[in-house]
């Protein structure tokens, strides 16, 4: 019985992403979502919710409606033309790869995960946490997973890191009281920062971005060889990051 209503519970929100296909950029109201897809109300709102929380489904800036959220398409390793990612981000990251030296990320929240939605390697082939688009890292791993965390209240970002605990790659010095350390300088600082802690000669640094009141928290991140960057070049490499997703949003944006 539970197996059969887990698959009808699957089935339903299935059924909910394709319509919401069909409502397109402007999306669908949660009753016309619910009277398409042939359930209840309550239902649509409980299944949309989670799609929401794990970036399936986003609710359009200054709207009550729902669409396809940026998961849909790093799965399917195409753009949609939402506000969240395309051609501009893909153009974003490639700037801010070519200025850094680095590896560049966008990243979006998706439950307890970072969700990488776009990616640009450049010319720099070297390990990361993600391994580009449609990778997901827990949130307390890596930089971009930080500034996300940097953006929820502290009470919130803290029970994630707890919920995450057993995937966060701790060690004696690595703990999550150090990681609760790097999330309240990140706040501070405008920036996260990750010293190469996980992977050996890696760094990387992340900035958290405020989209037009976008509900969904996103996060651009680099990596790149530690030599490339040393940390008395972090402010800079954040000043170029900002002015190229400034430019990507082409309206006002507030960096972490």
């Amino acid at each position: 019985m539970a197996d059969k209503t887990i698959s009808e519970t699957v089935e339903k929100a299935l059924i909910l992403l394709s319509h919401l296909a069909e409502g397109g950029h402007d999306g669908l109201s949660l009753g016309e979502a619910a009277e398409r897809a042939g359930i209840s109300k309550p239902t649509a709102h409980r299944l949309l919710n989670t799609l929401v929380q794990q970036a399936f489904a986003e609710r359009p800036p200054y709207s009550r409606n729902y669409r396809l959220g940026p998961a849909i398409s790093a799965l399917a390793r195409v753009g949609i033309a939402t506000d969240l990612h395309g051609e501009r981000w893909r153009t974003c990251l490639a700037e801010i790869s070519a200025a850094t030296e680095a590896a560049a990320f966008l990243f979006v929240r998706a439950g307890d995960e970072a969700l990488c939605v776009e990616a640009d390697f450049g010319a720099f082939l070297l390990p990361t946490l993600s391994s580009g688009i449609g990778g997901r890292v827990p949130l307390g791993l890596g930089p971009g997973s930080l500034a996300i965390l940097a953006g929820l209240a502290e009470s919130e970002a803290d029970a994630i890191l707890a919920r995450n605990a057993p995937h966060l790659r701790l060690t004696e010095t690595r703990t999550l009281e150090t990681l609760s350390a790097q999330i309240r300088a990140a706040r501070c600082n405008g920036y996260a920062f990750d010293p190469g802690d996980i992977l050996a000669e890696v760094r990387g640094v992340a900035i958290s971005i405020v989209h037009h009141g976008n509900a969904l928290p996103l996060a651009v991140s680099t990596a790149s060889l530690a030599s490339r960057l040393p940390e008395e070049r972090v402010a800079d490499t954040c000043k170029l990051m900002r002015k190229a997703v400034a430019k990507a949003l082409g309206a006002p944006s507030q960096p972490l």
